[in-house]
């Protein structure tokens, strides 16, 4: 079985990043814009508080963390979806590319940035903003959480929202194969760093074996009931069109 088979990537098409269910192509490469602009300040501002203006109890990386991993590749969805979209108004858009290895890495990559998104405002505010010492902060850094925690989310599930990008069942295993990647990562960084990212993957616990399964079935189960959830919305939206 090749790998469009298995992703369903042959009811893939580019015209489904830049075509909304309601309002319009004009519409939707505004709000685009407005959400690339307001995620590339929120970016700035946090480079700019990791140099000068660090003052929460973080461990002070940067680029190590999730957060600002998943943050850069959000940038990058909406930077293609402002692309695709001028090309779309400017009748330059194809259906679909010519190499279907692009259009299988696209429609994989489009169906798994949405659910990383929002796992990363979950586990921010149920799990680390609790134990974070906000007691220095300034606005910047309140600005840099809510912008790369919670706009970023905000934004990319409207845009998720008014777009029918076709997904399968089997969209979960990529999502949980960057989980464990991010885990086999996390470790090679304390090997050579000799810190922890965050301190649940700390292996000195008795307990890390448990908490490493428990938090691979986590997200086996998440990206399982968020495509559950995203083909109840494609289907949704499909029988309203009709």
């Amino acid at each position: 079985m090749s790998l469009s088979k298995f992703f369903g990537t042959e009811n893939f098409n580019l015209q489904q990043i830049t075509t909304p269910f309601v309002g319009t192509k004009k519409g939707l490469l505004f709000f685009r814009i407005i959400s690339f602009l307001i995620l590339i300040f929120g970016f700035i501002v946090a480079i700019y508080n990791y140099y000068y203006n660090f003052n929460t109890n973080e461990l002070r990386i940067f680029l190590p963390y999730f957060t600002h991993q998943s943050f850069i590749a959000i940038l990058i969805y909406f930077l293609i979806n402002i692309v695709l979209q001028i090309k779309d108004l400017n009748n330059t858009l194809p259906k679909r590319f010519k190499n279907e290895n692009l259009n299988v890495t696209l429609h994989v990559f489009y169906n798994s940035i949405v659910p990383l998104a929002f796992l990363v405002s979950f586990i921010f505010w149920f799990m680390i903003y609790p134990i974070l010492d906000f007691s220095r902060c300034n606005i910047l850094n309140y600005c840099q959480h809510l912008i790369l925690h919670l706009f970023q989310s905000i934004f990319i599930g409207i845009d998720w929202y008014l777009t029918t990008i076709p997904t399968s069942r089997n969209h979960y295993i990529p999502m949980t194969c960057i989980g464990i990647i991010y885990l086999i990562y996390a470790q090679f960084y304390h090997v050579i760093y000799g810190d922890w990212i965050y301190d649940f993957l700390d292996t000195s616990n008795k307990y890390w074996i448990i908490i490493y399964v428990c938090v691979i079935i986590f997200w086996i189960i998440f990206g399982i009931i968020f495509t559950k959830i995203h083909q109840k919305k494609n289907k949704f939206i499909n029988i309203n069109n009709d």
